[in-house]
């Protein structure tokens, strides 16, 4: 990852530290991420931001690498009976597992954004 793409990426995470001191979402502050976990999420996503996280699942094509182990299904590595995740904390150590594994360079707030993510869309833990 080039100089440039890191202070990107630590400029967009700024929105997560504003949102950690509560000014997130408010008026005045255009482009700060909305889309955070609601207070009802399990609190190993307090704070995440889904739509960051699905953005980042697409960008970094996971759905096309789970579909190709599952046999076309990328949902199935998530809804099949035998899954290997069955709380939050899990969740967000498969995501970190992946992110390590294929050697992608993200920030964990940035985990956390896909791990909440599919919380949303797949898991539904409370």
């Amino acid at each position: 990852m080039t100089p440039t793409m890191h202070l990107i990426r630590r400029i967009a995470s700024t929105g997560a530290l504003l949102g950690l001191l509560g000014l997130a979402g408010l008026p005045g502050l255009p482009g700060l991420p909305l889309a955070r976990a609601a207070d009802t999420a399990p609190h190993e996503f307090q704070g995440a931001n889904r739509v960051k996280g699905q953005q980042y699942y697409t960008d970094l094509k996971c759905a096309a690498c789970h579909a190709e182990r599952m046999m076309g299904s990328a949902s199935a590595m998530y809804t099949r009976p035998d899954r290997k995740v069955h709380n939050p904390k899990q969740l967000l150590a498969f995501t970190q597992m992946c992110v390590t594994q294929l050697n992608h360079d993200l920030f964990p707030e940035e985990v956390k954004d896909i791990a909440a993510y599919l919380n949303q869309t797949y898991y539904k833990f409370k």
